[in-house]
């Protein structure tokens, strides 16, 4: 625990803060980074947090790693656009122009990672300040986690440069969901979270002594309802329970509960492929399914069903999705392993919720997200009040390089 702090607003944490902020005294030009998880619509409190960051004047970090949509949240970070990110995920991400899920199973639309790609373009409605974000980065590095689709390892990719469009459709390219081939650089890509949930390690690998990490979950073995079923596997399995509520189907959500663990069970049968193959079943069999559902006993969220699901959506190339679900969980693992034990010579803040956001990876009610935004808003803020004037101090970056 020497080297690690996890902070959220549990008050148990301030003594652990404290002694923390206590080592920290008196360390000087030091190189400090800022990585960012991905989580999809969760990543509104990682919207807050940086809003938090931005009102009072705070960059001490001389690196920036963001992986999916942490690096969207990392782009507007950069950019210096406050309430940018809490503006694309409550009204960019929640029209059904970006995912749809019923069009998605009856008709194969993908989400539309396009689209909002070209909102944030310049010119488009919502358009990131590239003059500003180049400037800040005259002097620092911001790079995006991307999985190579033939080898699965996690490559990172230098953000804000002329293919910044692409850099950041590769880390955000969710499997299954987002069912467009990637190509940059010769190569094929997708989500950066498949190699690299959360890329500590390459922030160390690049020589920071110091990393905070902000993330869209409770820090795992600091608070008991925490688990590895996120990221960009729970944008599929998470979101279906909610869809079955929207769409007022004959299902009750306590069965679509009591079936969780059996998913999850079912997940980890996957990482074996089976022998003998069924008869991939036909495109819209399963939005069929869900409008037979309402006078029957067809249970949508069934393991058989998601299995399916999977093979429907992945276009029968269900042993490419399990070989990136085995990368998932073994990186996961190692990662948090990593977070909670970093080697001697580096130290790492996690700024987490306190518990589970109420947010979803995707399908999100917007009332949720505004008070995981408010979450995320106040945690920033008692952070900046513990440690800015530590870490500007501590920072190599020159002072009149900090904040533009």
């Amino acid at each position: 625990m020497l080297n690690h702090l996890p902070f959220s607003l549990n008050e148990s944490d301030l003594q652990h803060v404290n002694a923390f902020s206590t080592r920290l005294l008196g360390a000087s030009k030091l190189k400090i980074a800022l990585v960012v998880q991905g989580g999809g619509q969760r990543g509104i409190f990682t919207a807050g947090v940086f809003d938090a960051f931005l009102e009072a004047g705070f960059d001490p970090f001389e690196l920036y790693v963001g992986t999916s949509a942490g690096a969207l949240n990392l782009s507007s970070f950069i950019s210096r656009q406050h309430q940018f990110g809490y503006n694309f995920i409550v009204n960019y991400t929640t029209d059904n122009e970006f995912f749809n899920l019923y069009k998605y199973l009856s008709k194969q639309k993908p989400m539309n990672l396009d689209w909002a790609l070209e909102s944030v373009a310049p010119g488009g409605s919502l358009q990131l300040d590239f003059a500003t974000a180049r400037l800040v980065l005259r002097h620092r590095t911001a790079l995006a986690c991307a999985t190579r689709k033939d080898t699965l390892q996690d490559i990172y990719l230098p953000m804000y440069q002329s293919d910044w469009q692409d850099v950041l459709r590769a880390s955000c390219a969710i499997p299954v969901i987002y069912n467009h081939p990637v190509n940059l650089r010769d190569l094929e890509w997708v989500d950066g979270g498949v190699s690299a949930a959360v890329p500590v390690r390459e922030a160390w690998l690049r020589g920071a002594d110091l990393v905070v990490v902000v993330r869209t979950e409770p820090v795992p073995g600091h608070d008991d309802d925490s688990g590895v079923l996120y990221d960009w596997r729970e944008k599929i399995e998470t979101v279906l329970p909610e869809y079955i509520e929207r769409l007022s189907l004959n299902q009750s959500l306590d069965k679509v509960k009591a079936i969780h663990s059996e998913l999850i069970q079912r997940f980890e049968q996957w990482k074996f492929i089976r022998n003998e193959k069924e008869p991939e079943p036909k495109v819209d069999e399963l939005a069929k399914s869900i409008e037979q559902s309402k006078n029957s006993n067809w249970r949508l969220l069934s393991a058989d069903n998601i299995e399916r699901f999977l093979s429907i959506t992945g276009k029968g190339k269900s042993a490419e999705i399990l070989e990136m679900l085995n990368r998932y969980y073994r990186t996961y693992d190692e990662m948090n392993s990593f977070l909670l034990n970093p080697p001697d010579d580096f130290k790492v803040i996690q700024i987490a919720p306190e518990r589970g956001l109420k947010s979803r990876a995707l399908l999100s009610d917007k009332d949720d997200l505004e008070i995981d935004y408010r979450e995320g808003k106040v945690v920033g803020r008692h952070f900046v009040e513990h440690f800015s004037e530590i870490l500007n101090e501590m920072t190599a970056l020159k002072k009149s390089r900090r904040m533009i």
